[in-house]
């Protein structure tokens, strides 16, 4: 340790903390560390004396107030003279360059002092790169001993952080797995919940049996936050850390993938779409049953029955083959009723609470599927203008009622024939109040999740 002490001391004694950006360059070495490099640099501190008393002189012999030396580092020294001033200049004056409202001259004494000044500089640049070489080689001597000690400050420095945040926090200790279910309670996102005061956890079960889940609820931010929390908090768990849950069994998981947001790449003619297709391309060609991938509203760039289908497409691909454990963020409501044929997809929703005039959502994960986007809603929340709304609200009138009239019998999105083609299969529609009659389970229903489906119903009956 005695050798790191002494390496701290000697670059605190001759390393500049505010010195150039390239080493090569003068002006990295400290004051009073080498007696040859402090007498160029007075020299050339000198030069700035002479340079001022120089300008002095020739504003006292010419009689030129405005009179200025002035330095760039393409033309080097001159002395500059506005054009009102030209007939006093002197016959010693070399000229030099014309400028718009001034001229530019050299004198014999200005080009001598520049190339002694020039000189100067590269002897000290040259002198503090030789004293920078022996600083650094004195530093290399002792590498093993400043690699020990930065892997040991870099372990406490890790450590002691997430310790920090998670005593400030409330974190929990995960439980690290070899088997397939995931478990996370009262899972809360590990920056949002800093900056906002009334957060809403959020549980999440992934098993064999379900290890797909499609949430369908209002497009409000908070859709985003929860399934990028639980990336996060499968993510904090494998680098070490507690995470933001009351409890969490996390098993082994060799990647996490996310489709999320919406960016084009213009500069390679990428639309929106294209690059959303790409990243999907990704995940459905790396992901494997160890993988946890999240995805939000896939196939939203294009037509609704291409993205529909594309969605549904997608869906089966990792329900059937990959098997990774997903969270399927979806508008499409259809697949809601289409994922009944799938064995592990189960259906999620946010808890809303409405009445004629008002709407809240709860931001509480609930099973089941939401048949609206509540998008009027989320629009008016942000101060959409009333007429606006209104006249979309006729509009959806239309094609709700256009809809309904002509499906009379519900369209499966499709089946497969033997011959590789895709055929329309039309099946008779039950009553869907009927239906989730049948699929209720009192004794499981919590007083909210009771409201809302009250709710719910009310409004399939209207």
């Amino acid at each position: 340790m005695q050798k790191i002490k002494d390496l701290i001391s000697l670059i605190e004694k001759s390393i500049k903390e505010d010195g150039e950006n390239i080493i090569t360059g003068w002006n990295i070495i400290k004051d009073w560390y080498n007696n040859d490099i402090d007498k160029i640099r007075d020299r050339i501190n000198n030069s700035r004396t002479w340079l001022a008393n120089y300008q002095s002189s020739l504003i006292e012999q010419t009689g030129i107030n405005t009179l200025r030396i002035k330095y760039t580092n393409i033309t080097g020294y001159f002395i500059e003279i506005s054009n009102n001033h030209t007939k006093k200049v002197p016959d010693n004056f070399v000229y030099k360059q014309t400028l718009v409202n001034a001229s530019r001259y050299i004198t014999e004494e200005l080009k001598q002092f520049e190339k002694e000044i020039m000189e100067w500089e590269q002897i000290l640049a040259d002198l503090e790169y030789k004293e920078f070489l022996k600083v650094r080689e004195q530093i290399l001597g002792s590498f093993k001993e400043i690699k020990v000690i930065s892997e040991k400050i870099a372990k406490v420095d890790f450590t002691t952080s997430l310790s920090r945040v998670a005593y400030m926090w409330n974190y929990t200790r995960p439980e690290i797995k070899e088997n397939y279910d995931l478990q996370i309670k009262s899972g809360r996102h590990p920056i949002i919940e800093k900056i906002t005061s009334d957060f809403i956890s959020n549980d999440l079960f992934l098993t064999k049996e379900d290890y797909v889940h499609i949430v369908t609820w209002p497009n409000m931010w908070w859709k985003s936050t929860y399934l990028r929390q639980n990336a996060l908090i499968i993510l904090m768990a494998h680098i070490g850390s507690f995470v933001p849950a009351k409890t969490a069994i996390i098993p082994i998981t060799d990647k996490i993938f996310s489709r999320v947001w919406a960016s084009d790449n213009l500069y390679l003619w990428q639309s929106t779409f294209m690059v959303e297709m790409q990243e999907m391309a990704n995940i459905l060609n790396n992901s494997t049953q160890n993988s946890f991938v999240i995805i939000d509203e896939i196939g939203r760039g294009t037509s609704t029955y291409d993205g529909m289908s594309l969605a549904w497409a997608i869906l089966r691909e990792n329900h059937d083959k990959i098997k990774s454990k997903t969270l399927f963020a979806t508008h499409y409501h259809e697949l809601v009723d289409e994922s009944k044929t799938l064995s592990w997809v189960k259906n999620f929703s946010v808890a809303v609470g409405e009445n004629e005039d008002n709407i809240v959502f709860l931001r509480k994960i609930v099973p089941g599927g939401m048949k609206k986007s509540y998008g009027l809603e989320v629009a008016s929340l942000a101060w959409i203008n009333k007429n606006i709304i209104n006249e979309a609200r006729v509009m959806l009138k239309k094609l709700e009622l256009s809809h309904n009239n002509s499906h009379i019998k519900q369209l499966t999105l499709w089946i497969e024939s033997k011959e590789k083609e895709v055929e329309v299969v039309y099946i008779e529609k039950d009553s869907e109040v009927e239906n989730k009659l049948k699929e209720i389970d009192i004794n499981s229903l919590t007083p909210i999740q009771a409201l809302n489906l009250i709710s719910e119903l009310k409004g399939d009956i209207k």
